[in-house]
């Protein structure tokens, strides 16, 4: 059966079985280039001890077209999930948990309670992948970002865990790019050809 490519005629199966030289991403492997908040950006020190993120996902509304005794389906609109973002909860500097309240105050002010313009906290970021050697494999631009909630986490006289603080982040649209990059341009569409019976 088709395996993976261990040698120059890979089993007799080289046309159908990946090399045995290919590397998978790692789940640790990435870090948050930059990341936008209010006028400024989160330093390199605070992006340095996020615990954890997520990619970006998206899905697509869908268009239903009915017919006697079938559906079709068409893609509608698309949205694009929150991400959270885990920090480890460091009291010293940089002290993330006002890092965070000041992310926070940049879209409400809570002494005074006004909400500031969108342009003013909707900011971009960019989340990259790396290499073994820490060159970038994956880069994701996100725009129109901003702290949609915030959790400074449950207190616990029982427990020494680690604190760590949570925050989901709103963002408009994602785009991937290559590792220089430049934009991921998606193929040209190609005709179908059905493939049914003639009569």
């Amino acid at each position: 059966m088709p395996g993976f490519n261990v040698n120059p005629s890979g089993g007799g199966y080289s046309a159908q079985g990946p090399s045995n030289l290919i590397a998978a991403r790692r789940k640790h492997r990435w870090v948050f280039a930059t990341l936008g908040r209010g006028t400024g950006q989160f330093s390199q020190s605070e992006l340095l001890v996020l615990q954890s993120a997520s990619r970006p996902n998206v899905k697509f509304e869908e268009a239903e077209m009915h017919h006697n005794q079938e559906v079709a389906y068409f893609a509608g609109k698309h949205s694009w999930d929150p991400v959270t973002l885990v920090w480890y909860d460091i009291e010293q500097d940089p002290d993330i948990s006002r890092g965070l309240y000041h992310w926070i105050e940049t879209v409400v002010n809570m002494q005074s309670m006004a909400v500031a313009h969108p342009r003013f906290y909707k900011k971009s970021a960019a989340l990259v992948m790396l290499d073994g050697t820490g060159q970038t494999t994956e880069q994701w631009s996100m725009m129109g970002t901003w702290p949609a909630g915030c959790n400074w986490q449950e207190l616990d006289y029982t427990s020494t865990d680690l604190m760590n603080l949570e925050a989901t982040m709103r963002f408009d649209r994602a785009v991937r790019s290559r590792s220089d990059g430049s934009c991921v341009q998606a193929p040209s569409p190609q005709p179908i050809t059905p493939n049914c019976p003639q009569g």
